[in-house]
């Protein structure tokens, strides 16, 4: 039961009961109404949504039609001037004004001529010729696909008007735009939607047209017409749609209204049309039916909440008078005669109850009588113990306080009082421990006091007791605390001493012991316990009070025994063990330490063991990898070594005692300046710097051992490890010595012709430009001459063409017998040979050279294949001197070839010098003439 104090602020049973009730019907109400509303909002925003698309869908199929009709119209209008045939734009003006009715379509029709050029128009404010339209994009579209149109959204540029512009050409008899008629919309007349455009959708919402750029077509507020909606910044759901969405959708305006939106495109001009419904105007009558649904139920609610509190307050007047009874048998004081029974009790529930609780009462009345003469003793007694001594009944109210307990909570009266009321947020922490104690157990209990009671820094020890009656009924609890505050501090002390100990020796990677002289464990961490249970079988037993031997397991301790009499000596040891780990051979190290006294005697010692398998298995690891690093690296054919940050070698292969002439081992430890040679160190020192800077280096070396010249390719690999640093390099040397003959045989045969084992084209293409810069820096002359065979043709198609070749081998050999040693005979096609002389003096000279060579040719004739054949040479000579820098090879070989057909022209047999043009002819050039630019002859 409550305080009586507490009485006149409690809610009735019944004004409960009715609240409950009302809670209940208003909840069930509430839950009801705003399922139903949620379900017909949700159908009615689907059922707005459709219709406002419908609409917006609608409007778009009207424009696409108006615009369709108008250029239908157009359309026909061009076909009738191009049946016409105007031969030019005077007639157009009054040929136009015959078709008045074309202004009921467009606010004005014109014709422009092909350079945009107003000829005719219906509106007689316009004066022909007086405006130009070429610039405007409709226009240029129009001419260029010879197409009608619709145009974008413009402003007209004399009267400032927004329009859009329907075009048709009109095509000449030969396909060509001749004219272009033009019929223009005004958009703020909104002659597009017509009627369509004062649609409404609520009170506030409007229908709206943009370009797929976002130009406005059409909108209510006239001054936004030809804006431009902004990418950043504009309106999300235009945006959205003139990113492609077509439908509906919900957003916020430019006002910030939340709206509904629908969009749809034209076919025609690919226009948006769309539709602003304001969600508060849509959404009006729903929430105005939700408003009054909700005020119902609470009508609803309160009304039976109303019926239930006169209900219930009828039903429970009973009650009521019995809880006064037993409120007034409360308040009795201790020993006074038990209150009279009320006169008559009602025959139901409550009667029985009120009877029950009168006997109860004269049941206490009686207890209480034999109890005072014993609490006086018990009383003596308690007060007289050193702890908090207290009784509480199976109800938990407080029967019995000690003096301490009394003194505690200033002598208030607690007697009688319940424990939850008197230990207030401390009842929490004991709570759990009383109810053992009323389930028969005996229970003990560590804790700290009550801060609220000023003993929060105390420890206290308390004892609940069970108190059992003769039938075996736990019909309370005896309390015992006792101040144990001294005795924590001491064990906390030692715990904590003892943990830190432990918290260390755990955290060491290690086993670690320790044991008296006689070997008897006193102390072990965590791995020494794991061990004695698992490898030496003690299993959950202590391994404190084990001997050495049975921590260890009798395997391993004779590993240990040898070196225990020299630990005992005062003496530490360390030595290696094996022993199993996870099923397979394990290595430590183990660490014997003697613990002396004062006086020196050995008392004791430690034991540290350290697993060292990973280091041991790494080390056998490495050892086996560098076997068979070593193994793959001294079969390969290049030289591997190891360069570290120093310079010096720290690995080679075997392929060093081939190369070098040096065993692997010779090399390691030595600077790579005393292996290589100073000249050849100096020579890679900046590859050596760069890839120790982290570069993969590549280059071509040449060494020499032993009176053999070698070609290698060698790569330098940094060694970049974990810590983002250059440890050292990898350096591979791989010989390239036969595959750079091989490269250089193939130059060569590129650069020779294979018949007559000549340069070729590709040769003298290389040779010539270096002769012409050698002639411009030494300041010597040179020759160039141009060489074929007179008639080759012919002695091809005579004696076919064996014989033919064979012609050129020997006239390549007397070519070749006819010049000097230093100069430059090639081949460049079929007959087509050139000469080029360097370090001339004179053109005599060339001149000289050219006689012996067509002397050489033509004396005795070519004895090939069993044939005897007479041949000739032609020859084209151009003299290079120095002073003629602006000459370059091509311009050399031209006129060589120039001068060539200029020997041809005068009878073959015989050469030319080629010279420009207004140059007299040298006499003393025999054997030839001086040749000017000439007409080449074929032959």
């Amino acid at each position: 039961m409550n305080a009586p104090g507490l009485s006149k602020y409690r809610l009735g049973l019944h004004t409960r009961l009715s609240l409950g009730v009302a809670a209940l019907v208003l909840a069930a109400t509430f839950a009801i109404a705003t399922y139903a509303l949620q379900l017909v909002k949700s159908s009615m925003q689907a059922s707005i949504a459709a219709e406002q698309l419908a609409r917006v869908s609608g409007i778009s199929d009207a424009i696409d039609q108006k615009l369709g009709s108008r250029r239908i119209l157009l359309q026909t209008f061009a076909e009738s001037v191009q049946a016409q045939a105007f031969p030019d734009a005077e007639p157009l003006q009054a040929f136009l004004e015959k078709h008045a009715s074309l202004r009921q379509a467009f606010d004005n029709v014109a014709f422009l001529d092909s350079d945009g050029n107003l000829v005719a128009n219906l509106t007689r404010s316009l004066t022909n010729g007086s405006v130009n339209v070429k610039d405007r994009d409709y226009f240029q579209q129009t001419v260029a696909t010879k197409t009608g149109l619709v145009s974008q959204p413009y402003r007209n540029r004399l009267n400032g008007l927004a329009q859009v512009a329907i075009t048709q050409p009109v095509l000449d008899a030969a396909g060509q735009v001749k004219f272009v008629i033009s019929g223009a919309i005004n958009l703020k007349d909104r002659n597009i939607l017509g009627a369509l455009g004062d649609l409404k959708f609520g009170k506030n919402g409007y229908l709206f047209i943009t370009t797929s750029g976002g130009v406005m077509v059409d909108h209510p507020d006239m001054a936004r017409i030809l804006s431009v909606v902004k990418p950043q910044g504009g309106n999300p759901e235009i945006l959205r749609a003139m990113a492609g969405f077509e439908g509906t959708g919900e957003g916020i305006d430019e006002a910030g209204v939340p709206s509904l939106y629908a969009f749809d495109r034209t076919e025609q001009t690919n226009w948006i049309v769309g539709a602003m419904y304001p969600r508060a105007e849509a959404f009006a009558r729903i929430e105005a039916i939700e408003h009054n649904a909700w005020l119902g139920a609470l009508v609803l609610a309160l009304s039976a909440g109303l019926l239930a509190f006169v209900v219930v307050r009828r039903r429970l007047m009973p009650l009521a008078e019995l809880h006064g009874h037993m409120h007034s048998a409360r308040e009795m004081p201790a020993g006074a005669q038990a209150p009279q029974p009320a006169a008559r009790y009602a025959r139901d529930e409550i009667g029985d109850l009120a009877r029950t609780f009168d006997e109860l009462m004269a049941q206490r009345h009686v207890s209480e009588l034999s109890l005072a003469h014993s609490e006086a003793q018990v009383r003596t007694i308690a007060d007289s113990i050193p702890a908090m001594v207290s009784h509480v009944d199976a109800s938990l109210r407080y029967t019995f306080v000690n003096e301490r307990i009394r003194a505690l909570h200033h002598h208030a009266p607690l007697v009688g009082r319940l424990m939850p009321e008197v230990r207030g947020a401390d009842f929490a922490v004991v709570e759990p421990y009383f109810q053992r104690a009323l389930a028969g157990e005996t229970v003990i209990l560590e804790k700290t006091g009550d801060p609220a009671l000023g003993i929060g820094e105390r420890t206290f020890q308390a004892h609940y007791i069970p108190d059992v009656d003769a039938d075996g009924q736990v019909r309370g609890v005896f309390a015992m605390t006792f101040d144990i505050t001294d005795e924590v501090n001491i064990r906390k002390a030692v715990a904590e001493q003892e943990k830190r100990l432990r918290d260390v020796t755990d955290s060491i990677p290690a086993v670690v012991g320790y044991f008296d002289r006689n070997q008897n464990c006193l102390f072990g961490n965590v791995r020494t316990r794991q061990m004695a249970a698992v490898g030496a079988g003690l299993g959950d037993k202590p391994i404190e009070g084990s001997t050495l031997r049975e921590v260890l397991g009798e395997a391993i301790y004779e590993q240990h025994r040898p070196y225990l009499p020299v630990m005992l000596s005062g003496k530490k040891v360390r030595f290696p063990v094996r022993a199993p780990v996870h099923g397979k051979q394990g290595y430590f190290q183990v660490n014997l330490i003697p613990d002396t006294n004062a006086r020196g005697e050995v008392v004791g010692f430690y034991l540290m063991s350290f697993n060292i398998t990973a280091l041991k298995e790494a080390e056998l690891r490495q050892a086996e990898s560098e076997l068979r690093l070593r193994t793959i690296t001294d079969n390969l054919p290049a030289l591997i070594t190891y360069i570290d940050r120093d310079e010096k070698i720290t690995f080679a292969n075997a392929t060093s005692r081939e190369w070098l002439g040096l065993d692997p081992m010779q090399l390691l430890g030595r600077h790579l300046q005393d292996v290589a040679g100073r000249d050849v160190y100096l020579s890679r020192r900046p590859m050596l710097a760069r890839a120790l800077a982290g570069e993969r280096v590549e280059f071509e070396a040449r060494t020499q051992r032993k009176g053999f010249e070698r070609i290698t390719q060698v790569i330098y690999v940094p060694d970049v490890r974990a810590d983002g640093l250059t440890h050292g390099i990898f350096s591979l040397a791989l010989d390239i010595t036969a595959l750079k003959l091989v490269e250089h045989k193939l130059i060569e045969l590129a650069r020779m012709d294979t018949l007559t084992g000549l340069p070729n084209r590709l040769a003298f293409n290389e040779h010539l430009p270096d002769a012409v810069l050698r002639v411009r820096l030494t300041g010597n002359a040179m020759a160039l001459m141009f060489l074929d065979i007179d008639h080759f043709k012919t002695i091809n198609d005579t004696f076919g063409h064996a014989v033919g070749d064979a012609v050129l081998v020997e006239y390549a050999r007397r070519l070749l017998g006819s010049v000097r040693g230093t100069d430059k005979v090639a081949r460049l096609a079929g007959d087509e040979f050139v000469l080029v002389l360097e370090n001339l003096g004179t053109p005599r000279a060339a001149a000289t050279v050219a006689e012996k060579i067509v002397e050489r040719i033509g004396c005795t004739p070519f004895v090939v294949e069993g044939q005897t054949i007479a041949v000739t040479t032609s020859i084209g000579v151009t003299f290079h001197w120095a002073a003629d820098a602006a000459a370059t090879a091509e311009e050399l070989l031209a006129r060589a070839d120039a001068a060539l057909y200029n020997a041809k022209a005068a009878g073959r047999n015989r050469f030319e010098f080629f010279m420009s043009a207004g140059v007299p002819k040298d006499p003393l050039l025999l054997g030839g003439a001086l040749a000017g630019p000439a007409t080449p002859e074929e032959e």
